[in-house]
């Protein structure tokens, strides 16, 4: 069953939009871990509110295309609007998007990534955990 890292965003209303799509994702698989939200700035001129990201790896047994489209529900459930050119350039509720797939969660999370938001999140999140494994160390 292979491992998805996905992204996360919104910049209307973020808090409550990445928690109602973190519990939407676990209707499809389980959520095996998320990093800290981040408050990021937009890149980009058309954008009017400042973003949250956030990155989790998901374990489902679903192929890559039927979980695009799984997403996309979540999405305009969430209250985007369905795909078109422009609506790349708006403020959104939600945006999921597909990072990498593979075997491991470990794997996932070391996947390079293009976005510098989601670099900064991934920066964030590999400082936690290392943090939480120090740690449990020390507490051994």
């Amino acid at each position: 069953m292979p491992y998805y890292l996905l992204g996360l965003g919104s910049n209307i209303r973020p808090n409550e939009h990445l928690r109602l799509a973190e519990q939407q994702l676990q209707d499809i698989g389980e959520v095996v871990s998320a990093s800290p939200i981040l408050n990021t700035a937009p890149v980009g001129d058309t954008f009017h509110y400042e973003f949250c990201n956030q990155l989790l790896v998901l374990h489902t047994e679903m192929p890559p295309t039927m979980l695009k489209h799984r997403l996309q529900v979540i999405e305009t459930n969430l209250g985007r609007e369905p795909k078109n050119p422009s609506r790349k350039t708006k403020d959104r509720t939600i945006d999921l998007d597909i990072l990498a797939r593979a075997a491991d969660a470990d794997t996932c999370r070391q996947h390079p990534l293009e976005e510098s938001y989601y670099q900064k999140v991934m920066s964030l999140w590999s400082s936690k955990l290392k943090q939480d494994t120090d740690t449990h160390t020390l507490k051994v």
